[in-house]
């Protein structure tokens, strides 16, 4: 994974109206998402795709400075953090080496390693066999030691040559095929939790690590409950790494998913009221008002009297209620 600065960034307008304090906030953040983004590669319970304030006040920022990278197109809300916009001429969206690739890579590394140390042995050899051959002349003759050192350098450089062309022409090895991603299970949810909780979790299928495998299976079954929770682990794992808890005072896991993880946990989007119809409301005057015309208005509420206008569209309004509950029961 990596993240790139393109060359004319410093060019563009946006960039040049921001302050330089406020564009040095843009990088360091752009580079927390990236390597955010990497991990979740690994572990999907690593990072929830977005930062959150927590984040921007480690990054050393204020929401002032990210409410300016809002407005100038360069950060977007989402899902309850935010994220950047990767914008043309400015930056370019990081990419995740796939596992094939990082196999290739590895390979090559160590072909190159074995190709370097090939080439240093050669050159030692070939530095050698001149000083042998000399000292060996000088025992016979000056004449036959220098033909002698001169042939057995061109020998040696021959076997250097041809050990260096036989390393060089080998073909590079075909990186096995990628095994296909197993479908995310509850249980793999819990394995990549536990992992990254950074206290104790318990000996496997013993009652603490049960408890924990419980309890995170019932807060998992609700999607928006399972964020809080992913970022709940996020900023705990910062305090502790940050110093705030020390490390004897923290709980097994299945105590934390008990008592705790919801004070780490940003708050719960309040679902929207639920409109409950009536006579007088916007959505039944919509449908009745053409036909007002139609029912005659003599009458008195406060005498329990009621028009036949009003009984009309208090009829109306009931029957929207209805279906509006037939709706929720379906869902």
């Amino acid at each position: 994974m990596w993240f790139i600065v393109d060359d004319q960034m410093a060019d563009d307008r946006r960039i040049r109206r921001l302050p330089l304090a406020t564009v040095g906030l843009w990088v360091k953040l752009c580079v927390i998402h990236s390597k955010g983004v990497s991990m979740q590669a690994k572990d999907p319970t690593a990072y929830p795709g977005h930062f959150d304030k927590l984040d921007l006040k480690d990054a050393g920022g204020t929401m002032r400075q990210l409410q300016q990278l809002i407005d100038s197109g360069l950060m977007e809300e989402h899902g309850g953090g935010w994220r950047p916009v990767y914008a043309e001429g400015i930056c370019r969206e990081p990419k995740t080496l796939t596992e094939e690739q990082r196999e290739a890579r590895r390979k090559a590394g160590s072909k190159g390693g074995r190709r370097k140390a090939a080439n240093q042995k050669a050159k030692q050899t070939s530095g050698d066999l001149p000083e042998n051959s000399q000292a060996n002349g000088e025992q016979n003759s000056s004449e036959t030691g220098s033909e002698t050192s001169s042939k057995l350098l061109e020998d040696s450089q021959a076997k250097t040559w041809h050990k260096t062309d036989t390393d060089t022409d080998n073909p590079s090895p075909t990186p096995p095929a990628g095994k296909p991603k197993q479908p995310a299970t509850p249980e793999s949810g819990f394995d990549h939790f536990a992992e990254a909780y950074p206290g104790s979790v318990g000996a496997k299928g013993r009652k603490t690590e049960a408890e924990a495998r419980a309890l995170y299976a019932a807060i998992a079954g609700n999607p928006v409950e399972l964020t809080r929770l992913q970022t709940a682990l996020r900023r705990y794992r910062h305090a502790v790494n940050d110093g705030q808890i020390r490390t004897g005072h923290i709980p097994r896991l299945n105590t934390w998913l008990r008592d705790q993880w919801e004070t780490w946990a940003p708050e719960p989007i309040s679902p929207p009221p639920i409109h409950k119809h009536t006579w007088n409301c916007e959505h039944v005057h919509q449908l009745m008002d053409p036909h007002e015309d139609e029912y005659d208005h003599t009458g008195s509420l406060r005498n329990g009297n009621p028009s036949e206008w009003w009984q009309a569209c208090q009829a109306c309004a009931d029957e929207l209620n209805q279906q509006e509950t037939s709706k929720e029961n379906k869902q």
